[in-house]
């Protein structure tokens, strides 16, 4: 065989391997972007754009919130997502989720460890406060974006949240 003819049909070799193993271990969709979105969906999306980007909701309901006035709710799945009032063009002002379906780049999610996620995030605070832990990036602050952790007893992430502080 001349040795052209080998680097060629090894070359061929080595790029169907490459496809092969490519193929057999798909990239991480990330579908958590902390203080930015889940899902594709963003604080300050109105309905048409968040329907858009998930479909038909499973659910929705308005409710009378405390300080709000009225609120509605869109279920699609695990994912909820609330607006600032009821008409087509009121704002997202809150999304969470329990899927462990979104994940961040770096694959942290519902279920993933207190210590994995720590190691993941940068500039996060944990806290245990009246009996609930959670760890979170932004501020507490009226107006503020948070990313909200909720964590179980056994040191697991329950509850993404992605939210304006109301108050």
């Amino acid at each position: 065989m001349r040795p052209v003819r080998r680097l060629l049909i090894a070359s061929l070799v080595a790029a169907s391997l490459t496809a092969l193993f490519a193929s057999a271990a798909p990239a991480r969709v990330q579908t958590l972007v902390p203080q930015s979105s889940i899902r594709g969906v963003k604080i300050g999306m109105v309905a048409s754009k968040v329907r858009s980007k998930l479909g038909r909701p499973n659910s929705n309901r308005t409710l009378a919130h405390p300080i709000l006035g009225r609120t509605r709710t869109m279920r699609f799945g695990l994912v909820q997502v609330m607006f600032r009032g009821v008409r087509s063009n009121s704002p997202v002002i809150n999304i969470s989720t329990t899927s462990k379906k979104e994940r961040t780049a770096s694959g942290i999610g519902v279920g993933s460890s207190e210590r994995a996620l720590t190691a993941a995030l940068r500039g996060e605070t944990c806290r245990t406060e009246f009996g609930y832990r959670h760890c979170w990036l932004g501020q507490w602050k009226p107006g503020s974006l948070i990313t909200d952790f909720s964590i179980s007893k056994s040191g697991r992430v329950t509850r993404l949240m992605l939210g304006i502080v109301i108050d």
